[in-house]
């Protein structure tokens, strides 16, 4: 670690002091000097090196600070080494002096004189900085002025020493070192530290402080005049020993009222233990509300949670099954378990709980007879609480605990768990919402691919020759539609057209319409008769079909050199006609596809043939054109788009396909499509073809 240059020159100016000493006690032992004024000059130079011992460690040991474990397992160790290490040179310089009195003999007992009481205010120095971090671990300007009083006084008192002759000093010292004694016993209003630690912390935080107390009380002892180690520091410096004296007894009482006070908080550990992790859960259920999305990872961290804290034997979430606000009928399923499982709760019927929930906020059951109330009987447990998750005043849900014991539920106990489902409530919605968000961006995707994929099954262009010209338009009304389009070129001058319509919209009509593209590319190409097609194709679907869904369709084969139209129609709209400026619907009989069985569905079906005349338009459509609203509701209908075929039935087929989309859009006014829309417009122009 490193060390700032002012801590290194502090202990530099210490050490200096040091050897300053050491040589005025060689000399003062080598001639017998004996001078107040040098003794006295002495004595301050001790206090003043043991105030730099003192703001080194100060600076050093207040960079970081730990735990109160921690900071006592420091002081034990600490004081147990340097303890050890003092007794050592004790041990060298036992029985030095006489009668009562301590004068070294030689120069090696005068360094181990030096080094002793050096290490005696390296002692001090630290015991008391860790003993300051110890009471400052929870901050209060008041403890540190108390402390910083103390230390003024026990200055005052070891400077007074010097001047034992004078009764005034006399008296002031002793005045300072009472008011020391008071200070000392104030600080029992400065061991917060103690109410934080644990019940298994409080019991090491016993050995620690006793075994600091009996160490403290035994040194504050032994620098009495009658002891060794007294002695030596009465030798080398009156007011260093007076001020160790004053320290000793100071963290004395301090650990003997810290060993009182942990004693007596032992019995309230629970309740602190129990808050404590309260608050860790909180925090930690924070920490998910904040960082996961993941619906599944925060119901289990909230049921683990609501365990911790409650201890409770069972824990487990009902949600709602669409996570919507609740209603009558609603359905919900477990989807989060701690110590139990969604087999073992699902052998009972909470309804009634949560019913009471919905109605009291909260239900707390403290026995086996309010257990039957709710028709739990047979539930293993003697208590249950039942808390709703409600989340932006909505009900998404209950959070229930269980316990094997009576009464093991109070209202403090609810209204934390009601804290936690609040916030749980708002995390599990978020989380909901989350994956909602991800599954429709999923669906938006796969439904744009869909929508590609189906506009490449449309044609690119319709058939053309010089006696006839084709062209269409297709609009689903979702990103992907049931209508179908297409055509086929079976021979020379042979082609067939068709337009259909699956019941429904969305996916599941585009994969009809998609399907129903196979059937029709496979057989026109091998079947010339529309009504052998129409058979066929009813064959080929009957079976593939939900059923709740049908195809409904309109076939065309045109043949070039006939002039002649052949139409078939499988319960579609009809085809429309228009021939010299008249309007005339060709609806042959028939039946949707997939609604009757192939034996049934050729009774019903019929054929119609039409002899083509120049200028003829044919109009091939599904009902999402007749069915278009506008603002205010009203349908483009039938009536209105015979009345448009016949204004354009004199253009071309590309202008009449204009003219469709133009009055559409003019009707709607933006309104959106309620189904899909498809025309294929067929204008024949009766040029004869050379042979």
């Amino acid at each position: 670690m490193r060390i700032s240059f002012r801590n290194s020159l502090y202990f530099t100016l210490a050490g200096g002091i040091a050897v300053l000493l050491l040589v005025y006690d060689w000399i003062r032992v080598a001639v017998n000097l004996n001078s107040a004024f040098l003794t006295g000059l002495n004595d301050l130079l001790s206090i003043a090196m043991f105030a730099l011992f003192y703001w080194t460690f100060r600076s050093f040991l207040s960079r970081k600070l730990h735990g109160p474990l921690e900071t006592l397992r420091k002081l034990v160790g600490f004081a147990f080494f340097t303890a050890a290490l003092l007794s050592i040179f004790g041990i060298l310089l036992a029985g030095v002096g006489g009668e009562g009195e301590f004068i070294p003999r030689n120069v090696w007992q005068l360094i181990a004189t030096t080094v002793f009481s050096f290490g005696v205010a390296a002692f001090l120095a630290v015991l008391l900085n860790l003993t300051s971090n110890l009471m400052d671990l929870k901050p209060d300007k008041r403890v540190r002025r108390r402390f910083g009083l103390f230390l003024c006084f026990a200055f005052a008192a070891s400077v007074l020493s010097v001047f034992k002759g004078s009764t005034l000093m006399g008296t002031l010292g002793t005045i300072a070192f009472v008011i020391t004694v008071v200070i000392a016993t104030s600080h029992i209003v400065s061991m917060n530290w103690i109410v934080f630690l644990t019940r298994k912390e409080k019991y090491k935080s016993l050995v620690h402080t006793l075994f600091l107390f009996l160490l403290c009380g035994y040194s504050f002892a032994s620098a009495g005049p009658a002891h060794l180690a007294g002695g030596i520091l009465q030798f080398y410096s009156g007011p260093l020993d007076e001020f160790a004296k004053i320290s000793f007894l100071f963290m004395t009482i301090y650990f003997s009222l810290a060993f009182v006070v942990t004693l007596f908080h032992i019995p309230t550990s629970g309740v602190f233990e129990k808050k404590k992790r309260e608050l860790d859960s909180y925090q930690d259920l924070s920490k998910v509300i904040t960082n996961v999305l993941d619906t599944t990872e925060v119901l289990n961290n909230t049921v683990t949670v609501v365990g911790t804290v409650t201890q409770a034997n069972k824990v487990w979430i009902e949600l709602r099954n669409d996570g919507t606000l609740a209603g009558p009928g609603d359905k919900y399923e477990i989807s989060a378990t701690h110590k139990t499982s969604q087999y073992e709760l699902s052998a009972f019927d909470f309804s009634a709980v949560r019913e009471a929930v919905a109605a009291r906020n909260h239900v707390i059951v403290n026995d086996s007879a309010e257990l039957a109330r709710f028709s739990l009987k047979e539930f293993p447990a003697k208590s249950l609480l039942a808390v709703p998750l409600t989340a932006h005043d909505e009900f998404i849900g209950v959070l229930y605990a269980s316990h094997d014991m009576p009464y093991a539920f109070d209202e403090e106990e609810t209204s934390t768990v009601s804290a936690f489902a609040d916030t749980a409530a708002v995390a599990i919605q978020n989380s909901l919402l989350f994956t909602k968000s991800i599954e429709n961006e999923r669906l938006q995707h796969e439904l744009r691919i869909a929508h590609e994929m189906q506009l490449k099954l449309l044609p690119e262009s319709l058939p053309y020759s010089e006696k006839f010209e084709t062209d269409f338009l297709s609009f689903p009304a979702l990103e992907v539609g049931g209508d179908y389009i297409d055509y086929s070129r079976i021979a020379d001058g042979t082609y067939a057209f068709v337009v259909g319509d699956v019941s429904g919209k969305g996916t599941s009509a585009a994969f009809y319409m998609a399907y129903m593209k196979g059937v029709f590319q496979s057989l026109s190409a091998s079947l010339k008769s529309p009504l052998e097609f129409m058979m066929e194709a009813n064959d080929a679907i009957e079976n593939t079909l939900q059923k709740n869904f049908f195809i409904t369709l309109i076939y065309v084969l045109l043949r070039e050199k006939e002039e002649e139209l052949s139409i078939v129609r499988a319960g579609h709209m009809p085809g429309v006609l228009i021939s010299g400026g008249v309007c005339r619907l060709i609806k042959p009989a028939g039946a949707g596809l997939g609604l009757e069985p192939s034996k049934d569905f050729g009774k019903h079906i019929e054929e119609e043939k039409i002899c083509l005349k120049r200028g003829d338009t044919l109009v091939l459509y599904t009902d999402g054109v007749t069915d278009q609203r506008n603002p205010e509701g009203e349908e483009f209908g039938e009536e209105r788009f015979y009345g448009l075929l016949k204004e354009t039935s004199g253009g071309s087929a590309t202008d009449i396909k204009g003219g469709i989309i133009r009055a559409l859009a003019e009707f709607s006014q933006g309104t959106d499509a309620v189904d899909d829309t498809t025309v294929l417009i067929l204008k024949w122009k009766g040029i004869a073809i050379p042979d």
